[in-house]
């Protein structure tokens, strides 16, 4: 079971903290905009002489309203409602010594002589007359508030773009990696299973791709082996159908000699049927090894070897294969030492790999030539050689175009199999072929 990294992050944490970095950004954004924005609007607004217009503007509607409503400067109810018809002005009214109406400050009649003028310049006064004679009117007026409300409802807007711009663009990420998941698990369906899903970041999503490449190595390893058993028995399968051939022609031969009559007495015919049936009875052994490879694909392909003696063991299946190939109108020559000890070799093999030999022999080597057997010994190892001649005209297996070249391909398995060896040497007119098995001396 695959363990998850301990260093790995949280989704929900990492858009947590997405969140709170966008929201501090954009409250960043909205304070120094803002500031930046009121300090324009204040160096615009503070220019005297748009203050001076602006004055003017207001002086001129409230003189025309006085006028219209025909005002005393006692009428301090109406001058209230003007007032509140122009929110962003405040008045502060005076006739000859006597304050008579102030706008920003509730406080009664009686305190007006108390409360001193100087919170605003005297340039902002202004001579207004209403019905009981001319007044200075004092007037300030927060005329960028306007410009204010505009500007932070633009802050707040801009803020709030930033905000989802810097949001979605976290977002966007994790949506790209997504989609980038979706185009490998679609790779990956359309069975290239070598494909390698990519990894980035550290979260849920970065596991669940660590996810997808374990178990596409576990499935591609899988398929893998599967395919390898297949093979492997496929290539089995071959070899021994391949090898039921030779021990079958010998089984012919031998009854074809027991039916012409040409064995000598008793004793000969059953040497010859002792020969068929230890035939028939490899055959046996190896079609029964047949059914099983091909209805199992778990079926092992290793034979056990051990070391059997040289003499007892080699001699018999030697003996066979010439008089074998003798019986097929070849001349044999052998030049075996035969010296005391012991060979590692399994016995099934050595029958097939000698009869895979003699096959070869049969169909590739000229009769008129001698076919030479000898055996050679080292320290821990013992060869025997077989080498023939070609017959004219005719190439060996391992290079002839019609020839699938099992029988070599089946000897060099089963000699490896064994820790053995075979070496194959040929040249336009002869080949020659080198067993070599582990030898130990008596």
């Amino acid at each position: 079971m695959r363990e998850k990294n301990e260093k790995s992050s949280s989704i929900y944490l990492e858009w947590c903290l997405l969140l709170v970095l966008a929201g501090a950004v954009s409250l960043l954004f909205f304070v120094g905009s803002r500031f930046l924005i009121e300090q324009m609007i204040d160096s615009y607004q503070d220019n005297p002489d748009l203050v001076q217009r602006n004055n003017e503007k207001y002086i001129e509607k409230l003189q025309k309203y006085v006028t219209e409503q025909k005002l005393s400067s006692r009428d301090s109810k109406k001058l209230d409602a003007w007032i509140n018809n122009n929110r962003l002005i405040y008045l502060q009214i005076k006739k000859g010594s006597e304050w008579v109406y102030f706008s920003d400050i509730d406080i009664d009649e009686a305190d007006w002589e108390a409360y001193e003028l100087g919170v605003y310049p005297q340039q902002r006064s202004y001579t207004v007359s209403f019905s009981d004679g001319d007044t200075q009117v004092f007037i300030i007026g927060m005329y960028s508030y306007d410009a204010y409300m505009i500007a932070l409802l633009i802050d707040i807007v801009l803020a709030f773009l930033l905000f989802m711009v810097l949001t979605m663009f976290g977002i966007r990420r994790k949506i790209q990696y997504i989609n980038q998941l979706g185009r490998d698990i679609e790779i990956l369906e359309g069975g290239n299973l070598a494909y390698e899903v990519h990894l980035r970041g550290n979260d849920e999503l970065t596991e669940l791709a660590r996810g997808l490449n374990a178990m596409r190595v576990s499935f591609k390893n899988q398929i893998e082996a599967v395919d390898r058993l297949t093979k492997t028995n496929q290539e089995m399968v071959t070899e021994i159908s391949h090898d039921l051939r030779t021990p079958l022609t010998s089984v012919l031969l031998y009854a074809e000699i027991l039916q012409s009559g040409k064995c000598d007495g008793q004793e000969g015919q059953q040497k010859y049927l002792e020969k068929i049936i230890r035939k028939v009875q490899h055959m046996k052994d190896l079609s029964d090894r047949l059914l099983r490879f091909s209805v199992s694909v778990t079926e092992e392909r290793y034979v056990p070897a051990e070391y059997i003696p040289l003499q007892g063991g080699v001699y018999d299946e030697l003996s066979d294969m010439c008089s074998y190939l003798e019986g097929q109108g070849l001349q044999v020559k052998v030049n075996l030492m035969w010296r005391n000890g012991y060979i590692y070799v399994n016995e099934e093999y050595l029958t097939r790999i000698l009869d895979n030999i003699s096959s070869n022999i049969l169909k590739y080597a000229d009769g008129q030539a001698f076919v030479l057997i000898w055996d050679e010994y080292y320290t821990d190892e013992m060869c025997i050689t077989f080498e023939n001649a070609y017959l004219a005209g005719h190439v060996h297996e391992y290079g002839e175009k019609d020839s699938y070249g099992i029988g070599i391909r089946n000897i060099r398995s089963m000699t490896k199999e064994i820790g053995g060896d075979c070496e194959v040497m040929q040249s336009e007119d002869s080949f020659r072929i080198c067993l070599r098995f582990r030898y130990k001396h008596e």
